[in-house]
Order: structure tokens, then sequence, then C-alpha cells
């Protein structure tokens, strides 16, 4: 797979208070992540849904299910990431019938740029770890690799692709306006493709999210 010039990496450590995780800067600068500002902004309809879901299912069990589904996360992760970089791919048993769904749609990705990279955006106030910035078809984007057991509908997943891009054009002064979320499951991948508009759409709802917030920590 050819390589293009590649974005540099910007130093970040994750550290976590009050529940909410962040990432600090080479500096020392320490902004909320992405994942936390949504999970703190859920409208309280999605996280009462949530609560419904662990008392039905119970919450040892719960916490198993969230545990398996990282760790199958981190794994499939892990796998895109040496296949995007050239590496020796060893499949683990685990993750194979994802792994076959997935690669059809990994051999349409090239001209990648970034994988894995922290993304700071100073002045809206957040930061977060993009998956992957490359070409799709083609076209620039920024892509999000997911895995589930079942495909389901879209919640905050073009949030939080409009709130990389909005990053990365920040911190690397790029144009990305095109953004894929590709969700595999043991059945199927589903690729999600957003045009600009909708990009800017959701950019707005997150810029929003983000003040939302801001004012939950006290900070006008």
């Amino acid at each position: 797979m050819q390589q293009t010039k590649q974005l540099p990496h910007y130093y970040a450590k994750p550290t976590w208070e009050n529940n909410i995780g962040y990432l600090v800067d080479s500096r020392g600068n320490r902004l909320p992540g992405i994942t936390s500002i949504l999970e703190t902004t859920k409208p309280k309809t999605e996280k009462q849904r949530l609560i419904n879901w662990q008392k039905k299912v119970g919450k040892t069990q719960a916490n198993q299910i969230s545990q398996t589904a990282r760790k199958r996360g981190i794994l499939i992760h892990k796998q895109i990431q040496n296949y995007l970089q050239n590496k020796p791919i060893s499949c683990p048993p685990t993750i194979e019938t994802y792994w076959d769904k997935i690669l059809p749609f990994l051999e349409n990705i090239h001209e990648i740029k970034l994988l894995e990279g922290h993304v700071f955006h100073y002045y809206e106030g957040y930061s977060g770890r993009v998956d992957c910035v490359a070409s799709f078809y083609n076209i620039p984007c920024v892509i999000e690799f997911q895995s589930a057991n079942r495909i389901k509908p879209l919640a905050d997943e073009p949030l939080q692709l409009a709130a990389y891009c909005g990053a990365i054009n920040r911190q690397y002064g790029l144009r990305l306006n095109n953004a894929l979320l590709i969700v595999t499951t043991p059945q199927e991948t589903n690729a999600t493709w957003f045009e600009p508009d909708e990009v800017m759409k959701y950019w707005h709802q997150w810029q929003q999210r983000v003040a939302d917030f801001w004012q939950l920590q006290g900070v006008a």
C-alpha cells in the first residue's frame, strides 16, 4: 500500500477527573475528550435508556458486556492499524468474523496521512484521538472505525466525526470536508459517508454540545 507524507503526531497524556477524560498536551494544557463531552451532554432520555438497560441485564453483566466490547475494539483497531501500515497481520480468532467483513472496505483506503493521532482544538476547548486521516475512493476524509454486535441507528457518531474534522483542520491547517464511519459486525460492515454540508451541519451541533459541556462545568 503506497504511503504518502505523514502528518506529525502530537504528544498527549490521558487523565481522568470526576469521570471525565482529558488529554494533556506537551505544554501541560488539559482539554476534555470528545467522548466525555458527548457522554456528559447526552439528552436525559438517552441517559435513562442506558440506565434502564443496565438495570435490565444487571450491573455485573452490563460491565462484562462493555469490557468485552472495549477489548474487541482495541484488537480490531490494532489490526486495522497494522494493515494500513503494511505490517504483518495475525488475526486473533475472537475478531476473525469482524475482520473478514471489514477488509474489503480497507482495500479502498489510500494516501494515509495519520493513524491514531491526538488532536487539540484550543479555540473550542476539546481534544481527541482520531482513528484515521486518509482518502477513501480518492476523496480525503476523516475515518472512524467501530465494531458492534449489530448495526444500530446513528447516535452521536456524526458529531464525533465533525469534531475530528474541526480539530484536524485547525491543528494541521487542512481543509477536510468529508467524513466516513465504518462499523463492522460479525454479519456485515456498514459504511456511512458524510458530505461537506452534512459535516458542517453536525459541526454546528457539536459546537453547541461543547458549549453545553463548559456551562455544566461552570465555565461561561
